[in-house]
């Protein structure tokens, strides 16, 4: 007999597109990303969790991401040996891990790897990644 629970337990999935994201040259120029939890991996989700694993960033890598915004709060990690560049609402700011970025609702934000490598996680409020 299957238990009450066991549907909760998902297996990550590799994310081939992202709103903002061009996933093909991010994945081909530093490595795969995965989606680890959002109602598209399981329907009652309402937390959206990514996580990119940067074997090595390349040196001057543009930006894959177009700055965007969106209408829930957002959680930047960066683990491991990995420095990327946060641009919120125009500033600029070099973060290495291992550490946090919060980014309320509503706010225009982009990000960059800059050199290392390592982790580097989004995690949103709500279940769909919009």
């Amino acid at each position: 007999m299957a238990s009450k629970t066991e549907r909760f337990i998902v297996p990550a999935q590799l994310i081939e597109e992202l709103p903002y994201h061009d996933m093909a040259r991010a994945r081909e120029e530093f490595g795969p990303a995965y989606d680890y939890m959002s109602n598209s991996l399981l329907p009652e989700a309402d937390i959206n969790v990514s996580i990119d694993h940067i074997k090595q960033v390349p040196v001057d890598f543009e930006s894959h991401i177009k700055p965007h915004k969106h209408p829930v709060s957002e959680v930047y990690l960066v683990i491991g040996d990995l420095t990327v560049e946060v641009i919120l609402e125009g500033e600029k700011h070099e973060v290495s891990g291992p550490a946090g970025v919060f980014i309320p609702a509503g706010m225009m934000h982009t990000m960059r790897p800059l050199r290392g490598s390592g982790y580097f996680a989004a995690v949103l409020g709500g279940g769909k990644y919009e």
